[in-house]
């Protein structure tokens, strides 16, 4: 095996192992803190802010990460995380476990951008780089299957410390993996025969009807991830029976990824029918009117999610120039983090008085209208230009 495949599986090696680890605390996160003496909204604030600070991190890392190299913002984020992660293990109360999960993502915010430059830096052509990114997503939905299973059965062997030092130990793991295997390479050059607009991205009305969507989809992902862990509090289900929901929608994602012939449909009706499946999966749970339990509502939600993911980032680089594809993922990044930010101080304030379910359905209703008009608008044009 040559050095490029060598650092190639490395870095695969990398996202899967810390994808696992951190999707352990799935299920387990929301009860820790409840244990502490959160109140659900307290959890909503501490499920936010770490969004808020990968958010920020974010917006910072991508000129770092060029000026000095990729694998020095893989491995020392690791390295940290790792620790902070042990220390979510002796936290003793609900303000220690904010501070830890707070400067966890903003330390997590430097890694993944590192990860997918130098994992698109390893390929040889734009092809291999697609295929790349494909293998990265099926690894990342089988991590997203078995590690909330794994994290409710650590819990009830080795109670919520136990586990989150076990977290924190395979993520130091992952670190000095990532230190001894990682190499670096020269990223893909791109030659074009005319210079691209130096001007910024101009976000047109279509482009941001689709940043809309995007801020629904994971509006909708955040209110799940946020209420289905309180069915352990107030349900008095284990710890193991809450990962096993969680794995329901990897499940039902794994099995639209691997049908790859879906991508061949128009990026804009797998959106429209994405997003209708999810806004009927919501309304189900809040009136429901359909005979599902709820691990098999739970596999239709991951459809929809494996439906819509591909499907916008495609819709957005149907709508404007490669050289601003960087700008514009970018600007997906951040709706995305104001997604679930959103969406958990939103559950976290409300689900006393009305459904959290309820609004996350108001809200995919909204852009099911909105790409609604999109498509309505770009028929018509078509239309009259013929």
């Amino acid at each position: 095996m040559d050095e490029r495949r060598k650092g190639m599986a490395a870095i695969f090696t990398v996202l899967f192992l810390v994808s696992l680890s951190l999707h352990i605390q799935y299920p387990i996160f929301t009860p820790y803190a409840v244990a502490l003496g959160a109140t659900s909204f307290f959890v909503s604030i501490m499920m936010s802010v770490s969004s808020f600070a990968n958010m920020c991190g974010n917006l910072i890392a991508g000129p770092l990460i060029d000026a000095f190299g990729k694998k020095k913002f893989i491995v020392v984020p690791l390295f940290l995380s790792g620790l902070l992660m042990m220390g979510h293990g002796i936290a003793s109360n609900p303000d220690g476990l904010l501070v830890l999960r707070l400067f966890n993502g903003l330390v997590l915010a430097f890694m993944t951008p590192a990860c997918f430059a130098l994992l698109s830096g390893y390929a040889k052509n734009s092809h291999q780089q697609g295929k790349n990114m494909a293998f990265n997503g099926l690894l990342m939905t089988i991590a997203h299957i078995v590690s909330p299973t794994i994290g409710g059965y650590l819990v009830e062997l080795v109670d919520y410390q136990g586990t989150y030092f076990i977290i924190g130990g395979c993520i130091l793991i992952t670190a000095v993996i990532g230190v001894m295997s990682i190499r670096e390479f020269e990223p893909i050059t791109v030659y074009k025969k005319e210079q691209a607009d130096s001007g910024g991205l101009r976000l047109d009305k279509h482009l941001l009807m689709i940043y809309f969507v995007a801020f629904a989809l994971m509006y909708a992902q955040g209110t799940i991830g946020y209420e289905l862990p309180f069915l352990v509090v107030e349900k008095g289900m284990s710890t193991s029976d809450a990962g096993k929901l969680f794995s329901y929608i990897g499940v039902g994602t794994l099995v639209i990824v691997c049908m790859t012939w879906i991508n061949r449909i128009s990026a804009l009706i797998r959106t429209m029918f994405g997003m209708l499946v999810l806004a009927a999966c919501f309304y189900q749970m809040v009136v429901p009117f359909a005979p599902l339990s709820l691990s098999q509502l739970l596999f239709v939600v991951g459809i929809g999610l494996g439906i819509l993911f591909p499907a916008i980032t495609t819709l957005i680089t149907e709508k404007i120039d490669k050289s601003k594809h960087g700008t514009a993922f970018g600007i997906l990044s951040a709706v995305f983090s104001l997604g679930i930010i959103a969406s958990s101080l939103t559950a976290g304030a409300i689900r006393a008085f009305i459904s959290p379910y309820f609004i996350a359905f108001i809200v995919v209703a909204l852009a099911i209208t909105i790409i609604g008009w999109q498509g309505i608008g770009q028929k018509e044009k078509s239309i009259v230009s013929s």
